[in-house]
């Protein structure tokens, strides 16, 4: 869910991966130390009285204090943006950052302080089961809130003030059945371990036979196990053009050998970011990946955005971006713009301009100041940030974008072709 590295794109996947980064890096050094937001851990308005209160209820301390640190470097560099071209409407805007310890169950308290108390007109950076816990608290306030999150809670979103800033986990189906589809499969299998991964096969499934294609086996296998035969053999008496699957090393391992013995060892396999890497090359093997496997993951976004994040980032924390900078940065600077395009800080007024702000068809602008140039001209703009474009749904979801890769001879990746947030955005709906 939560993107652990800068600069591999938006709607990396599993908030597991985040708790386990943490807590290695609290044996080292404390992962509860590892950042602070403009307010320090307990919360409160730390940047200046007045202005125009930006809410931020992150993580940092806990679990997820790595996400939050990079959220709120992300933040801090938008809010200098901001007020460096004159702030919204004439006024400086200053972040009230909370910590909610990676708590949902101590995140709720610090949304009522916010929004009872220090009236922010917006909040952004939280994600997980701690945005689960306290969007509505703002947003039946009245409040905008923003999540940096992929977890798949939000994909049905109703709430009209609840905004994603980067895609749902699932997205990572939309692209892999687009991959299939795109090389000419129309006969599809799908083999997914048992657990989380069949929420991923469901949307698999459902993008693949939307683009048009069939289904012609579905197995859930139990990994960890030493042969999958009957699985196997009805996966082959079906005749798929291609295989979709998402499981372990050592089960995949199983499956490519039994394959193999049934005389089909060169169905193509299209499978996900998690089966990326080393052990998987180690288990299965580099030639036999090069010849079968495609993957697919969150792929890089570049735009004249990208450097006018970077350099503030620098020039505020003196750091080159931690994971996860780019939502918070994104979030402030489409919250302003959306505030300036209305002329209003009010929830009620400026939230339907967040998505006027953003959607496609609009002078193309990098940053806030460039933004709100455009805006005092009278333009209609589309803001296209350190993460991406975004191009809302009716549920307030974003898109892409996803690279297709392949393992090399040599143990290395090569990409083969990347989808747009747009063409995700098509295949979704």
């Amino acid at each position: 869910m939560y993107n652990m590295t800068w600069g591999q794109g938006r709607g990396a996947r599993r908030l597991v991966l985040a708790a386990s980064v943490c807590t290695a890096l609290t044996v080292v050094a404390g992962c509860g130390s590892s950042g602070t937001g403009s307010s320090g851990a307990s919360g409160g308005k730390s940047s200046g009285s007045g202005g125009i209160a930006f809410g931020s209820e992150i993580s940092l301390t806990g679990q997820f204090a790595t996400f939050g640190a990079g959220v709120s470097q992300g933040l801090k560099a938008a809010e200098a943006e901001v007020n460096a071209a004159g702030g919204v409407l004439g006024q400086k805007i200053t972040l009230d950052v909370v910590d909610d310890a990676s708590d949902p169950v101590d995140s709720v308290p610090k949304a009522n302080l916010l929004v009872n108390v220090d009236h922010v007109k917006v909040q952004v950076g939280e994600a997980g089961p701690d945005a689960q816990a306290i969007y509505k608290i703002f947003t039946k306030a009245g409040t905008p809130f923003l999540t940096a999150g992929g977890d798949t809670f939000f994909d049905t979103n109703t709430d009209p003030l609840l905004w994603r800033l980067t895609p749902s986990d699932n997205q990572l189906g939309v692209a892999m059945a687009l991959r299939a589809y795109h090389q000419g499969y129309r006969r599809a299998a799908l083999l997914f371990s048992t657990g989380v991964e069949q929420q991923l096969r469901a949307v698999v499934e459902a993008t693949f036979k939307r683009l048009g294609g069939s289904i012609v086996d579905n197995a859930a296998i139990e990994p960890g196990q030493t042969s999958y035969e009957s699985a196997v053999q009805g996966l082959v008496g079906s005749k798929p053009q291609v295989i979709l699957t998402e499981t372990d090393p050592p089960t995949m391992s199983v499956i490519v050998r039994e394959l193999a013995s049934l005389g089909a060892p060169d169905i193509p396999v299209v499978g996900t970011d998690t089966m990326i890497g080393s052990d998987m090359i180690k288990a299965v093997g580099a030639s036999t990946l090069h010849r079968i496997m495609t993957n697919c993951e969150a792929g890089l976004f570049s735009s004249p955005a990208t450097g006018v994040f970077t350099a503030q980032v620098k020039k505020t924390s003196g750091q080159a971006p931690q994971a996860n900078a780019e939502f918070g940065y994104d979030g402030v600077i489409i919250a302003a713009l959306a505030m300036d395009e209305s002329h209003s800080t009010k929830g009620a007024t400026f939230n339907p301009a967040i998505q006027k702000v953003t959607a496609e068809g609009g002078t193309p602008v990098y940053s806030y100041s460039q933004g709100l140039t455009a805006l005092k001209a009278g333009k209609k703009i589309t803001y296209i940030g350190a993460s991406g474009p975004f191009y809302y749904n009716n549920n307030h979801n974003v898109y892409g974008p996803f690279v297709c890769v392949r393992p090399t001879l040599s143990g290395s990746y090569t990409t083969l072709g990347t989808f747009s947030a747009l063409q995700l955005k098509s295949a979704s709906s």
